[in-house]
Order: structure tokens, then sequence, then C-alpha cells
């Protein structure tokens, strides 16, 4: 059986290069040089006695055999990967110990946050953590096993499913509508603070669609979109959002919309998870959940 199973050490390499497509891409996401992923390769094809990968110009395509092959080292490989981290985190009880999740901290503060607390409840997990990241480039994956991001794919390394799109609409406290203009569209917003995260650029789209004149109002730049809703609630500017952040705020009376323009963001919420925990089941039920939670927060 040892000497069977003598290609194991190389597979790791192989999935890599036949995920990636050349011998430089694998290299650098494993670390190692090409010539040590070509030396890899050469062992693993000895081994087995299969031809897995043919010359295609630069770049290397899966033979016919090599295709095949790479179907069922992916398959297995993430069930082993899958077996190791529930072996990892399942106490003696058998209950899942722990579940790493990454939200931004405007859709956490909104709704996110407790909808996955309730899920670790009923699913029994022991330990959920919850972290903070906005996009993906800024998720800690070591500590995490899903996502939600503010960010637009491909996602490299990773698996993602749409959460959400989003269109942003201006929100402010009651307290400033008295200050509003709506009969007089260049002096509508005027002397009222804008908030804003980003460059101002969404806010200057925003303009344009609804034919408002943003000038004679002072831009205020703030850390993150719950510094905007936040200040929003609290009468100090507008600011420019997407619903799915503050429904509970307009549901309450704290925030009211007071221009009937939206407009699409740059980016949207992407669920986002390791590519080899497709055949997750706990990871799949939190995935469909948030899904189904993201539905209702739309219509509610």
């Amino acid at each position: 059986m040892a000497r069977s199973l003598a290609f194991l050490p190389y597979l790791r390499v192989f999935e890599a290069v036949a995920r990636l497509g050349t011998l430089k891409a694998a290299a650098e996401e494993l670390h190692l040089s090409p010539s040590a992923i070509s030396l890899q390769l050469r062992k693993l094809s000895e081994c087995t006695g299969i031809q897995l990968f043919e010359k295609a110009g630069r770049n290397v395509e899966l033979t016919l055999a090599g295709r095949d092959f790479s179907q069922s080292v992916s398959h297995n490989l993430r069930q082993l990967s899958a077996a190791a981290r529930a072996a990892k985190k399942s106490g003696e009880d058998g209950r899942t110990v722990s579940l790493g999740v990454s939200l931004p901290t405007a859709l956490g503060t909104a709704w996110a946050t407790r909808a996955v607390v309730e899920f670790a409840e009923t699913k029994g997990i022991a330990n959920l953590i919850i972290n903070e990241a906005i996009m993906h480039d800024q998720v800690a994956w070591e500590n995490n096993d899903v996502a939600i991001v503010y960010d637009n794919p491909p996602f490299k390394g990773r698996a993602w499913q749409l959460l959400s799109e989003v269109k942003l609409q201006p929100v402010c406290s009651p307290t400033l509508f008295p200050r509003l203009d709506l009969h007089h569209r260049d002096r509508a917003v005027s002397g009222i603070p804008l908030l804003h995260e980003d460059s101002g650029d969404e806010w200057a789209k925003w303009a344009a669609a609804a034919r408002v004149s943003l000038q004679g109002s002072l831009r205020v730049k703030v850390p993150s979109v719950a510094h905007t809703v936040a200040s929003a609630v609290q009468g100090k500017g507008i600011a420019l959002v997407s619903d799915v952040l503050t429904r509970d705020h307009l549901g309450h009376g704290q925030l009211i919309q007071p221009f009937p323009t939206a407009i699409n963001a740059s980016r949207a919420y992407y669920l986002v998870w390791a590519v080899d925990r497709a055949d997750d089941q706990l990871l799949q039920s939190l995935v469909a959940r948030l899904l189904d939670l993201i539905k209702v927060e739309r219509t509610r």
C-alpha cells in the first residue's frame, strides 16, 4: 500500500497547476520555484504512469487522462480538507467547536451579526468568532471560514456568491428635513453636510442622476459606512447608503429618505469562502441562511 500511494506528496502541486494553468502561477501560490514544481510533476507522472500535462505554448494543458485524474484529485482533496477541519473544530461530543465569520461593520451592525449569532445557536456551535473586514483582500482568511465582503469579483482562490446588489439613496434624520429646499434643486442640500466614506464619487453620480446641485454643502469624509449611518441618525448630515443597512432606522423613524432617486453602487455584497469548502455542509448551510435573510431584509 505504501508504494502504491507514493504519489501523495505531489498532489498539492498537481492540483495547483491544474487549477491555475501555469507552473509560474502555481509556484507563486505555493511559494516554490518553477523548477521545484516541474520536478514534482515529473515524479507524479513517474509514480502514476500517467502523462498528465502537455505543452501549450508557454503554459501547460491537462491531457485527457490528466483531466480525469484532476477531477478525482480535487474531489478527494476537498473531502480530506473538510474532514481535517471538522476533526479540528469538533469537541468530544461531536459539536462544532468554532466558526469564524468576517463581516463589514455596517452590515454586521444592521442585521448580519444578529443572523450569524442565531445560526450558531441553532447549530450548537460552541465558539463563534466574528471578525471585521470590508473588502476581500482585507479578510484574514486564517481566522475566517466565510466572509461577507463589499467588493467586486473575481476573488482569486475563492468561491463566491452574490448576496445583494447595492442601491444607494440619501437618508437623513427627520430633524434635518426642514433645512432641505426640495423646491429648488440648485439649493436642495445647500449648507447640509454630505457624509461619505469614499472619494465622493458616489455623491457626484447621485447628484447627476437626481439633477441636484451639491454646491454649498460641506463634504465630510468618515472612516466607514457605519460612521455615515451613525452620523446621519445623529442629525449630523445626509448619508448616501443602501436600505439594506438602514431598514431598521427607516422603520423606527430615525431616518427618512428625502429624495426618491437611487443609484447602483460601484460594488456589491458577496459571500466568499475557500474553493475547497464547497462540500462543507455547515458553511453552505450558513450561506443559504444568509441568502434567505437578505430576501427578507429587502421585502419587509
